[in-house]
């Protein structure tokens, strides 16, 4: 091994050592500062209480506890690159000298002389986009151009050098297939030394260009959201924050199973929630959860609430919706003539009059292009400045004015109530709705355009980057308010095959991206499961141009059993002994609950409900609750051909098989489902 190199190591290592040995001096003298002031507060606190000013006193020490919170981010970061401070290194030769470049979670730098450069810096693009030979890279608006003469992989552990690879590619198979091969944890990792070139592509856009990532299962799309995140806030440190980013995930579980990945690259994390909590905050009713709502279809999906999904997940429903509001909703506004008295006289009254046509030509010809919430304002505003003018109110005089106005604009609406609205719209869509508190889940954007439209948003849900995940799970109606809530860049992510309730097509997915007005990014090759797992589950929707990484494993197996539970807890303690994470992947909630009545005495296992579930070994779940996540090894029971007949049950099947890496078992006592019959078959 070459000397240089362990020397380079070694060099590096001290240099973070000293850096975390200078924080903590620095962080210890700001505590004890912080104390002082402290104290100082308490001791001086009667002079204060004669009138002495305080505000100098408390911003200081707000001052010192910001400081002070850097500091320990910086050393939490330090501690994080201590092991492993760099996983690659390139040699980039321009015209005037020879740059021997380390690529590492972050920049190392002391007394000027450079370490290891973070992976987001510009010229560390340059090992994920090129191969050996002529490459440039930008820094703003100038292109550095040379040659890449070296590249060269790391395996660096505890602060050992493990062995390194010079290759031409970006990352060396032999590194990768190592990476690939590990256990599942129970967080999702950074994937900064294994990001390929058409990820790297899709991370380093531009932050005001709108994308959409449609990915097949496995390849990467949330991690890559994650790190796009870590580079936005690498590139515009001075005006974006973590609190500036904003995830839509599509639940609880799933939102802990990837708070991990920017700690790791040394960010904060970014503000999370579903698009359920938003819209339950906003119109403070219960919304059912998703995985509620797909337990119903997958155990008692008649045609008639098929056909009422994929009704609703189009965008001719939006369409329909849009123009019932705009519309009918919007023409029985009838306004009358408003009289008000300002000054009497003994020659007449002085008044202020708005007259029927007056607010009518407003409402209906001057602000037509608004929803009707922006026109009653625009009109109320207006009316409120007339009285301003003629009686010289003040703002505070004039806000009054104006929200008095709103409400009698609104009393000239005969329906004003958003579930009356709604109601009346699902009769004019011959759509059931049955008056309920709890909103049905696929009812939540319906409702919330409706409220919107008639009276805006109660809250600020703003940010200036939106992340949002499991983009095929949303309904046009959904989308439609993501555009209307959110006006910053946004990056969306998901798969048209893993919807579980309805079919989406590569049509739908372009309508989306032109309604967004988003470039589309296609990620066709597939790093989580064997070439075994995801080519039988790609084979068993039909998806085909799909790439593999090549690492080959056990095909998956169907085991036609009398005893399920003796079978499974046989799997695991025989064939799964070794994995850290095994789910048992159930259809509904009613099947899980009975999987774990046959598992009881057998084996140890939780069922599947809250995030922190999921660091135990084996989890009972069902397909809605582990769809993004991922698993050593999964076991789906009851995969008969009575179970899993229909597109439904196949799109539940897809899902469960491609959430393992390693092993994928099914099991069943009848005659196993013709969408198995690509997987090995056996009896008991």
């Amino acid at each position: 091994m070459e000397e240089f190199e362990l020397n380079h190591l070694s060099a590096t290592i001290k240099v973070i050592n000293k850096k975390i040995e200078k924080a903590q001096i620095e962080l210890a003298d700001l505590k004890r500062l912080f104390e002082e002031k402290r104290l100082e507060l308490g001791n001086n606190f009667y002079e204060y209480k004669q009138g002495q000013d305080l505000s100098g006193t408390f911003t200081s020490m707000s001052q010192i506890e910001e400081q002070q919170l850097g500091l320990e981010k910086e050393i939490s970061k330090l501690r994080n690159q201590n092991n492993s401070p760099y996983f690659a290194r390139i040699d980039f030769q321009t015209s005037s000298a020879l740059q021997k470049v380390y690529i590492g979670l972050g920049s190392i730098i002391y007394n000027k002389k450079v370490y290891a450069v973070d992976w987001r810096s510009p010229i560390a693009s340059l090992y994920y986009e090129y191969e050996l030979g002529d490459a440039q890279y930008h820094i703003n608006d100038k292109v550095i151009k040379g040659a890449l003469t070296l590249k060269r992989q790391y395996k660096i552990e505890n602060q050992q050098l493990l062995s390194y690879f010079d290759t031409n590619l970006t990352i060396n198979d032999e590194i990768l297939q190592e990476i690939l091969s590990k256990h599942a944890s129970d967080k999702m990792r950074q994937i900064v030394s294994t990001i390929q070139k058409e990820q790297n592509a899709i991370i380093r856009t531009e932050k005001t260009e709108n994308i959409l990532v449609q990915g097949v299962a496995g390849s990467g799309k949330t991690s890559i959201a994650l790190h796009k995140a870590a580079y936005l806030l690498y590139k515009h440190r001075r005006s974006l924050k973590s609190s500036d980013i904003l995830v839509l995930s599509p639940n609880n579980i799933f939102s802990s199973y990837i708070s991990e990945v920017l700690p790791q690259l040394g960010e904060d994390n970014l503000v999370e929630t579903t698009f359920a909590q938003l819209v339950r905050t906003e119109l403070k009713r219960p919304i059912e959860p998703r995985e509620d709502m797909l337990d119903e279809i997958a155990t008692k999906a008649d045609q008639e609430t098929l056909n009422e999904i994929s009704y609703k997940s189009s965008y001719e429903f939006l369409d329909s919706l849009l123009r019932f509001l705009k519309g009918p909703l919007t023409d029985i506004f009838s306004p009358k003539t408003l009289r008000y008295v300002i000054k009497e006289k003994d020659e007449g009254n002085e008044e202020i009059v708005f007259t029927e046509e007056e607010t009518r030509n407003l409402f209906f010809k001057t602000f037509k292009g608004y929803d009707f919430y922006e026109r009653i304002n625009k009109i109320a505003w207006q009316y409120a400045m007339v009285f301003t003018e003629k009686r010289h109110y003040n703002k505070m005089q004039h806000r009054g004015l104006k929200d008095r106005f709103k409400h009698i604009l609104y009393s000239f609406m005969p329906i004003s109530d958003v579930e009356q609205i709604f109601q009346i719209f699902m009769a004019r869509e011959k759509l059931s709705a049955k008056k309920t508190n709890t909103i049905k889940y696929m009812d939540k954007g319906t409702y919330l355009a409706i409220k919107h439209y008639l009276y805006g948003l109660d809250h600020d849900f703003s940010a200036k980057y939106l992340i949002i995940d499991e983009m095929q799970d949303f309904t046009p109606v959904d989308i439609y308010m993501f555009k209307k809530i959110w006006s910053c860049p946004y990056m969306i992510v998901g798969d048209v095959n893993q919807c579980i309730e309805k079919t989406l097509s590569k049509e739908y997915l372009q309508l989306t991206a032109d309604f967004l007005g988003c470039n589309v990014y296609n990620l066709n090759k597939t790093y989580r499961s064997t070439q075994e797992i995801a080519s039988f589950a790609n084979n068993m929707i039909g998806i085909k141009n799909v790439e593999y990484v090549n690492r080959r494993g056990q095909s998956p197996k169907v085991i036609q059993t009398e005893n399920q539970g003796q079978t499974i807890a046989k799997i695991i303690t025989e064939e799964c002994s070794d994995f850290d994470h095994i789910a048992i992947i159930c259809k509904c909630n009613k099947e899980a609950k009975e999987i774990c009545k046959q598992l009881n005495g057998k084996i140890d296992y939780v069922l599947m409900k809250e995030p922190e579930d999921y660091k135990n070994k084996v989890l009972v779940t069902t397909c809605a609750t582990a769809k993004g996540i991922e698993f050593d090894a999964v076991i789906v029971p009851n995969a008969d051909e009575e179970n899993y007949k229909n597109s439904l049950d196949k799109n539940i099947l897809y899902i469960s098989s491609t959430r393992a890496l390693h092993k994928l078992y099914f099991t069943c006592q009848n005659q196993p489902s013709k969408y198995l019959k690509n997987a090995i078959q056996e009896k008991e």
